[in-house]
């Protein structure tokens, strides 16, 4: 062989040893930074407040008179003296909760958001390490309503659902999804990671309804229909998010929070199915309690015959399918 082939030999051999090398160095970078990420997520999780509680505003004076809708705007709605005690209620349940726990308070910038927080503060103000007035946990806005616009508007809300109709010159349910999302991720999440902020243990959110079911769909992963199946909470109820770092199982993301209804209140949910039977027949039922059902909850086919035979005193050995549409997608099959 001349000696210019086995330069090149040599030359091409000790190429490739230099990328074989080159690539088990990125593989291993590659499964370092893997193993950097895993212990940042971790550490991410086992730092995040211990407890996340939403609450709902006492009752507002348009709860008390619907008409008020037509002559104040939103915003500057007020709290009634019914309203006001249910805050006040709602501070003393939020103190057994949390104990001598250190709190952040996030409100909505509503007036009976901002007064429900200034009533239940007083039973555990000493807790309160910072408070942040956060347009993002507001009310969805409806628009700018007049006269019976309003009414009319929610009729056809609800003929589209509340997750999917826009208020002429207001929002949607999705955009307010969209806000409480990049809040949850943002702020929320990162807030005991912040070099400008001292860490607690946990967070209040005093907010509105419609709101605190938007967190939960973006917490738990809630399809719209699912969301449309949940009841809006009732004035000054609380909902309490315990973190569980071990139920990554539980939550599809990487919020390792679950409800726990035995310290706060429990989300109520009911759904309209279309039953069929073996014999032919079919009959629209109203399921209750559809949250409490595991997900994938359509592919809960023995668990949900069981509830609706236990509600409506029927044999689940009867029912032959069901149809979680309501008959809507009938004419596609």
């Amino acid at each position: 062989m001349s000696t210019g082939r086995i330069e090149a030999a040599l030359c091409g051999a000790f190429c490739g040893a230099c990328a074989a090398l080159a690539v088990a160095y990125l593989l291993q970078s590659r499964q370092e930074s893997r193993n950097i990420a895993c212990a940042f997520t971790q550490d991410a999780r086992e730092r995040l407040p211990r407890k996340i509680i939403l609450v709902r505003h006492g009752e507002s004076e348009a709860n008390a008179d619907h008409s008020l809708w037509r002559t104040k705007a939103d915003h500057r709605i007020e709290l009634t003296d019914k309203g006001s005690a249910q805050a006040i209620n709602a501070g003393k349940r939020i103190k057994k909760i949390i104990g001598d726990m250190s709190v952040s308070l996030y409100v909505s910038p509503f007036a009976r958001t901002l007064q429900t927080a200034r009533n239940l503060r007083e039973a555990f103000e000493e807790n309160i390490v910072h408070t942040h007035v956060e347009p993002r946990v507001r009310e969805q806005e409806f628009g700018n309503l007049q006269g019976d616009d309003f009414k009319n508007y929610r009729g056809e809300q609800l003929q589209l659902g509340r997750f999917f109709y826009r208020f002429p010159t207001g929002e949607s349910g999705a955009d307010v999804y969209a806000r409480v999302k990049q809040w949850w991720d943002n702020t929320l999440l990162p807030l005991n990671h912040r070099n400008d902020a001292e860490p607690v243990d946990a967070i209040v959110v005093v907010t509105h309804g419609l709101t605190m079911r938007l967190i939960l769909m973006q917490l738990y992963g809630w399809s719209p229909q699912t969301f449309e199946t949940v009841w809006n909470a009732g004035n000054c109820d609380i909902y309490v998010l315990e973190k569980d770092l071990e139920a990554h199982g539980k939550t599809p993301y990487r919020s390792p929070y679950v409800l726990d209804p035995t310290q706060g209140d429990q989300p109520m949910s009911s759904i309209e199915l279309m039953v069929h039977f073996k014999d032919g027949s079919e009959k629209q039922m109203l399921l209750k309690d559809y949250l409490s059902i595991p997900a994938p909850r359509t592919r809960q086919h023995t668990t949900v015959c069981k509830m609706l035979g236990d509600q409506h005193s029927i044999d689940p050995s009867d029912i032959d399918r069901i149809d979680y549409s309501c008959g809507k997608f009938k004419k596609y099959k």
